[in-house]
């Protein structure tokens, strides 16, 4: 079921009980998003893995759940994916991380680099130019 769909299932169905409504709405984790985005850009692990310039073994553990991770490494995960804010913000909501904030300094830079589709390297150089702390 699309977003879309299960959104019109909430605004739609004023009259229907919040227990049924919610068994229509399936449990979604980290890890289940990180598949669904390995299939969708027909990438592997390792490949982006490399391209995040994450610790192999750390990679992997966050990949396969077993390590919660910070906002940082989730961003360098979502730059190694070329995802967009939307996407990025689900990654980080999804493993409990605080969304980007357009009125954060950094965040801001972080949100143009995405927009920008800059990788892990060429957003800490932007970071670090304007003397914020790096992706790390």
């Amino acid at each position: 079921m699309t977003t879309t769909e299960l959104l019109n299932i909430l605004n739609d169905n004023k009259d229907i009980p919040l227990d049924q409504l919610l068994e229509k709405i399936p449990d979604l984790s980290l890890v289940d998003y990180l598949e669904m985005l390995l299939e969708t850009h027909h990438t592997t692990k390792a490949k982006v893995i490399l391209k995040s310039t994450l610790d192999r073994t750390y990679g992997y553990q966050i990949f396969d759940g077993t390590k919660h991770t910070s906002q940082n490494k989730i961003i360098m995960l979502a730059l190694a994916f070329s995802l967009d804010l939307h996407d990025t913000n689900i990654l980080l909501t999804l493993s409990k991380n605080q969304n980007l904030y357009p009125k954060l300094k950094r965040d801001a830079l972080i949100i143009f680099a995405i927009n920008h589709h800059y990788d892990v390297v060429k957003t800490n150089e932007l970071l670090d130019e304007y003397g914020y702390e790096i992706l790390s």
